[in-house]
């Protein structure tokens, strides 16, 4: 057997025990669903027997898992904190380089109490124009666009497929209205459209969470931040907003498609024939049957709303200082471009990763839920367990 086949079935291995594992956790809140549903178990082993045999989604794997990671353990792992200000600030750590060490008095806030003391940091990544650990600032960093990529995803999504779905199950003048709506957001560009909500929501969101103390504490213990930048949250939320207001239309579009499509199929007939509610038959036999398609273009598009909130970001509509943003660094680094060129290489490099591994992985989840693709990955493992037993 050489590396590659042992490499597979390895992780072959691997993946009939994640299966397991995560149907024997499902079991738990749901008597015997394991043993109820497996050959739904079968399905996705198959579906990660096909992401094994993908070098490039194996790689989009490993990125995103490690995004993911950055994201939940970042600030965790951050060596100093975001709010890390140099109190002799020079021309030594302005802007330090890579590779530098600095002894230097340093200055924090700790609930409400100035503590002064020195300290000696190891600028491994560089630092910014304030002085701060570049390494820090983009493990905070990631936490943000990890957040923020999220809440856009869980609320934007749902919304577009819950109304994609209402526009092609019901059709007529239903299909009509949600549909010109979708139109109406779908004529503008949708970074202009995010530009605009972007610069008129922020002062609305920053009066209403200064008026709310738990909605405050909640958002500042999300992203990791500081009592102290509490006066900065408006700019984050309304990007957050002006996402989720711009990402809805286009799943709105492709679940309206698919259902005009599936309704039209003998199941919702008889579905229909058994007095099931609208309700149960759009989610719960037109939704698992369109998911495949919607699935894929979620994968696809973390990795675009990363991208478009370091461009909000870059353009000062997104997070502001101290907070720490990629692309708010890769604009900052941009002012002393290219002499201090690691602010603008490194927080760039972490978005180009983010968005390669999401994109990678998105384009092998199309393979992985083509039935064909399946089916096929089925007879090669099922021929090449019969060749090893032969060989035994």
């Amino acid at each position: 057997m050489g590396r590659e086949e042992y490499t597979k079935n390895v992780l072959d291995k691997l993946s009939d025990a994640f299966v397991e594992a995560l149907g024997s956790f499902i079991s738990l809140f749901r008597k015997d669903w394991k043993k109820k549903n497996r050959s739904k178990m079968e399905e996705w082993k198959l579906m990660l027997y096909a992401l094994n045999r993908s070098p490039p989604g194996l790689i989009g794997l490993v990125l995103v898992l490690m995004f993911v990671f950055l994201g939940l353990f970042g600030p965790s792992l951050a060596p100093w904190s975001y709010r890390f200000f140099p109190s002799n600030y020079n021309f030594e750590t302005y802007l330090a380089p890579p590779g530098s060490t600095y002894s230097m008095n340093v200055t924090e806030l700790h609930d409400g109490n100035i503590i002064q003391y020195t300290a000696t940091i190891h600028y491994v990544l560089g630092g910014d124009h304030y002085g701060r650990d570049l390494v820090s600032l983009i493990l905070y960093g990631a936490r943000v666009s990890f957040v923020i990529s999220i809440i856009v995803i869980a609320l934007g999504v749902p919304l577009g497929i819950i109304l994609g779905l209402i526009a092609g199950y019901y059709g007529g003048k239903v299909d009509e209205l949600v549909m010109r709506i979708t139109d109406v957001f779908l004529a503008f560009p949708a970074l202009i459209l995010a530009i605009a909500f972007s610069a008129v929501l922020p002062q609305r969101l920053q009066n209403f969470i200064s008026a709310h103390e738990t909605v405050q504490s909640f958002v500042l213990w999300l992203f990791a931040l500081k009592p102290q930048d509490a006066g900065n949250l408006g700019k984050l939320l309304a990007v957050i907003l002006a996402m989720i207001i711009v990402w809805w239309p286009a799943y709105a579009r492709i679940t309206r498609g698919s259902t005009l499509t599936e309704r039209e199929n003998l199941y919702v007939e008889a579905a229909r024939a058994i007095g099931l509610s609208s309700r149960t038959i759009m989610f719960k036999h037109i939704l698992p049957n369109i998911i495949g398609p919607i699935l894929v273009y979620i994968t696809l598009d973390f990795g675009g709303v990363i991208l478009m909130e370091a461009g909000l970001s870059f353009l000062g509509l997104g997070a502001t200082p101290p907070i720490a943003d990629w692309g708010r660094i890769v604009y900052d680094g941009s002012q002393y471009f290219p002499e201090k060129w690691w602010l603008v290489t490194f927080s760039g490099f972490m978005i180009m990763l983010v968005a390669l591994g999401w994109n990678l992985l998105g384009d092998t989840m199309r393979d992985i839920l083509d039935p064909k693709t399946r089916r096929s990955i089925e007879f090669k493992v099922k021929k090449a367990k019969k060749e090893g037993e032969s060989n035994a």
